[in-house]
């Protein structure tokens, strides 16, 4: 079976430099993206982002390009691996990484909340990489612009300071938390009695794409199982993991400024 899937792009643009059609398999199924340029007179950043979104259980969730996630009835704004700090991180150790990446993350960050104006923000896990550096104050001063949202830190692998460190900062920090049957957490985990599903981090998923003329692309996605959901990496600097999604399983690529559905 081959599905057709129109998504427009700047033909500067790194993926649709790269191809012209992108061919996916998974689970016997092909799916065939065509990639249409589309000219922006303002260039790539200020194309328009096309959302697409999801039901989970009784709730409806937003899945946008810049990789996070929008739950309205909540008024929350859900993101995953930033890794804040990373770049610094890199460059202490002499590796030569450019600031713009942590500016990348930020400026995206401020798009999401003019976008939708969150009543909180929660991050499932490595909001921060490593100790505190000049990249923490950074983030800080940018979400100092915003007093009236609540920040909530689900604490990953990366999360290494004592939880004072990040209430000093005024983000709260939990293990875990469940709202209304979702459990957020950083780790894909068993579903908790409490909870009707497992919204998570920490893999940092992607797929593989394989074109006619084996060209080859991995994109980040949101990946959605049974009981079980995996947010992609926010982060700029972030590697990824391929998935091998199972039948019945809901992914949806992030292919520059749009988010759909493959499979």
């Amino acid at each position: 079976m081959s599905v057709y899937i129109c998504a427009p792009f700047e033909r500067n643009g790194s993926i649709a430099q790269l191809v012209q059609s992108i061919c996916l398999t998974s689970r016997g199924s092909q799916v065939r993206i065509l990639l249409l340029p589309q000219k922006s007179p303002h260039g790539d950043f200020f194309l328009s982002m096309i959302t697409s979104s999801i039901q989970i259980r009784q709730h409806t969730f937003e899945l946008h390009p810049l990789r996070a996630l929008w739950w309205e009835k909540q008024s929350i704004l859900i993101c995953s691996d930033v890794h804040i700090g990373k770049a610094a991180h890199f460059r202490k150790a002499g590796i030569p990484i450019p600031n713009a990446v942590n500016a990348s993350n930020l400026w995206n960050l401020v798009v999401l909340i003019e976008k939708y104006v969150p009543k909180k923000i929660v991050f499932l896990g490595d909001l921060f990489h490593s100790k505190s550096n000049n990249e923490w104050e950074e983030l800080m001063d940018m979400l100092a612009q915003f007093p009236h949202i609540e920040l909530l830190l689900i604490k990953g692998n990366h999360e290494v300071e004592l939880s004072d460190t990040y209430e000093k900062l005024g983000i709260r920090t939990v293990d875990s938390i469940t709202i209304e049957g979702i459990h957020l957490t950083h780790e894909p985990t068993s579903l908790p009695e409490t909870a009707e599903y497992v919204l998570c981090g920490h893999l940092h998923p992607s797929v593989r794409l394989s074109g006619i003329a084996n060209q080859q692309l991995r994109l980040p996605c949101f990946w959605f199982g049974d009981s079980v959901g995996v947010m992609p990496a926010f982060g700029e600097f972030t590697g990824t993991h391929t998935i091998q999604p199972k039948k019945g399983d809901q992914v949806f690529v992030i292919a520059e400024n749009r988010v759909m559905q493959i499979g």
